[in-house]
């Protein structure tokens, strides 16, 4: 068996000890070449809220942006032998060594489920973190709950539905991470529409965590990064559980992620295993917790839409009048586009009155959010291509953007049945019985919503291809 891909993350102190010091990731592939570069990860927000760097939850937040770093660093194609599962060995430094060594086995299945690699995980012991005061503690008995805000559709619903439920004098915190700016673009402009129109003014505050590979931070030889971001959420988690840890212990952390994205039903057999993302599959989630409780981390990893699809989310929401009104105005500024940096073959770049196209229209995300607009009568936006316009995506053509809608169709008419859907969530680790049940139970609901979508707005053929 081949040699893992080393990968090594060491801290460097700042010359000024008040001053959080800097990360550096060591890659050695297999015939002995080393990359090095410096990352980001801009902790001071984080540090208002807990001035900790000695906690479990402290040492899961080092371990989670070394993952999802590694994770960036190793490149699939270079690293793996079969295109897809690499070897990696990961060495990070953490300040509770035993505990986070005996979590070392939990950890690593959680990891090797989530990205469909071989994980070794190696824990040493770090140098204490001598971080002066400077920075203030904010009070954080405010803080009703912790939730994870990232700018997609999702997510806003899942600030709308919190925050509306708030006692009063209490808020929300919002944890997000901002690495390429998309992603914070779209946070910005959700916030600031909330402030124009007063939305929840005095009930949410936001904390970011800005971690990722620095483009200006390489030593030496720069290498070609890995694309697929499929550790991505568990920075995410890293960043929130640090938050509600610091607030209170047995703080849940709010995930607000509909099923059918977190269950991630293969559309084809082309896309089982990991090529399917796992970011907040249940069975990710569990393997996660269980490793949380070996550190002495006690916080739920809470989804409250598992069993509730992006349209069962739209709907409910809006059952709310008040509600309803803030939705309308802030989804336009949501993103849900896995493609919004591909635009090359995009038919529409523009809505019309000059504001950028923020959808390609195509994608897996794009198609459930459609579902889920078109369920509460908003389905209006522009999209870089309308599927259900021949001229602009033809099922005949071979261009990569048809590709998902037409894995959809197939889908559709020949696995989406409740056989099928068992089998494929039996293979990706779903074996009690009840929850097998629930969640077949709703992947087949999810469908049918798609169903009537399709049945509602496309051609006869575009029926006949999805079998409704």
């Amino acid at each position: 068996m081949e040699a893992p891909v080393r990968v090594v993350l060491r801290y460097e102190a700042n010359v000024n000890p008040s001053v959080f010091g800097k990360y550096i990731m060591i890659l050695t592939d297999n015939e002995g070449k080393t990359y090095s570069v410096r990352l980001k990860f801009d902790f001071d927000q984080l540090w208002h809220i807990g001035h900790d760097t000695t906690s479990p939850a402290f040492d899961f937040l080092v371990f989670s942006m070394a993952v999802y770093n590694a994770d960036r660093f190793v490149n699939r194609a270079r690293y793996s032998t079969d295109g897809w599962n690499r070897r990696i060995e990961l060495t990070i430094p953490v300040v509770n060594l035993e505990a986070m060594s005996r979590a070392n086995v939990h950890f690593t299945k959680a990891l090797n489920f989530l990205t469909g690699d071989d994980w070794c995980l190696v824990f040493e012991q770090a140098m204490p973190y001598n971080i002066g005061n400077e920075l203030s503690l904010i009070d954080t008995s405010v803080y009703e709950k912790v939730a994870l805000f990232s700018g997609g559709l999702d997510s806003l619903v899942g600030f709308v539905d919190n925050c509306a439920a708030l006692p009063d004098g209490k808020k929300i915190l919002l944890v997000s991470h901002k690495e390429l700016g998309k992603e914070w673009s779209d946070q910005v402009r959700i916030l600031e529409e909330c402030k124009r129109y007063q939305f929840f003014t005095g009930r949410y505050d936001q904390v970011l965590v800005n971690a990722g590979i620095n483009n200006q931070g390489w030593i030496g030889e720069k290498t070609q990064c890995e694309g697929t971001f499929r550790a991505r959420s568990i920075l995410f988690f890293g960043a929130g559980i640090y938050c509600a840890h610091a607030i209170n212990p047995e703080m849940p952390l709010i995930i607000p992620e509909n099923g059918t994205i977190s269950l991630n039903i293969p559309l084809d057999r082309g896309r089982r295993s990991a090529c399917s993302t796992r970011t907040t599959h249940p069975v990710f989630l569990k393997r996660l917790q269980n490793a949380l409780a070996e550190i002495g981390i006690y916080i739920q990893l809470y989804n409250p839409y598992q069993l509730k699809s992006k349209a069962d989310m739209m709907e409910e929401c809006c059952q709310d009048k008040s509600k309803k009104q803030i939705l309308h105005v802030l989804f336009k500024n949501s993103c849900s586009c896995a493609k919004r940096s591909h635009k090359k073959t995009w038919i529409h770049r523009n809505d019309g009155s000059g504001k950028p196209v923020l959808h390609c229209g195509f994608c897996l995300p794009c198609l459930y959010r459609r579902v889920s607009l078109a369920k509460v009568g908003w389905d209006t936006e522009t999209v870089g291509i309308n599927v259900f316009n021949h001229r602009e995506l033809n099922l005949n053509d071979t261009y990569k953007r048809g590709r998902d809608f037409k894995a959809l169709l197939y889908f559709l008419k020949y696995r989406c049945n409740k056989e099928t859907i068992e089998t494929e969530l039996i293979a990706n680790g779903v074996i009690n019985k009840y929850e097998l049940e629930q969640y077949a139970n709703f992947v087949l609901h999810s469908y049918d919503q798609i169903k009537d979508w399709i049945r509602a707005n496309g051609d006869a053929r575009i029926r006949r291809a999805a079998g409704v």
